[in-house]
């Protein structure tokens, strides 16, 4: 547990730190270099992982598939987590159908979320090609250590924790590590791990999780995107 504890906190240390440093230091025009920085070390880091798991016994199920007790003796609040979420998203759709306002406040809200990351789109067709494995890579590992090998660390844990604590705590873990998309960014990718690790958590399937991440992802290979250099749009 020790190795799996430095492990876990060079990542969520680790990667605000590095992100901080890189984006003050990489050449955001090189966006085929930036994606094969961000493919090859979370390869790496679940490479490391898997090994660790091989090494020390432990069935490599345990990472993608949920057996634990927690399913049953939680289910209501799982269940109830779900369905708040569910409704939540209900009411907001329906309040920004018949609310001109909102909608507009919606619609700015999310402009300058994508804002925060237009820099890392992709705008030619090599880049878009290539941020198809950027996709892959953050629905598959992300999923791994963020979902499968936290949940697993934390249920080894000398204490018990609800469900409602395990899904708070890790899904800020989830948001810290995106802290280059600034603040909002942040509360914006918890939330989203919230709802996948409850997914993982009722389904008791991590594939499933890591499915609904890539394609979450991918949505961004068939976005027009504007380079804040040229203001030209990609077509």
């Amino acid at each position: 547990m020790i190795y799996l504890t430095v492990v876990l906190l060079a990542i969520v240390i680790g990667y605000p730190v590095s992100d901080y440093y890189y984006m003050k230091k990489a050449d955001l025009q090189n966006k085929p270099k930036m994606y094969w920085n961000i493919i090859i070390p979370q390869w790496v880091i679940v490479w490391i992982i898997l090994s660790y798991w091989a090494w020390t016994g432990r069935s490599v199920s345990e990472l993608f598939f949920v057996k634990d007790p927690l399913l049953s003796s939680q289910a209501g609040h799982l269940k109830d987590i779900g369905l708040g979420a569910v409704t939540a998203g209900v009411l907001l759709a329906l309040a920004v159908i018949f609310s001109k306002k909102l909608k507009e406040k919606i619609s700015i809200y999310f402009s300058s979320q994508l804002d925060e990351v237009r820099f890392m789109l992709p705008t030619t067709l090599k880049e878009r090609v290539l941020f198809v494995g950027v996709a892959l890579t953050a629905g598959f590992c992300e999923e791994v250590i963020f979902r499968g090998v936290m949940l697993y660390y934390v249920g080894q844990l000398p204490f018990d924790l609800s469900v409602i604590a395990i899904v708070i705590v890790l899904s800020m873990l989830f948001g810290i590590v995106h802290l280059y998309q600034g603040w909002s960014g942040v509360l914006s990718t918890a939330y989203l791990g919230g709802l996948l690790l409850v997914v993982y958590l009722i389904t008791g399937n991590l594939w499933i999780s890591i499915a609904l991440h890539f394609l979450i992802d991918v949505k961004f290979v068939f976005f027009p995107n504007k380079t804040s250099q040229t203001g030209q749009e990609d077509g």
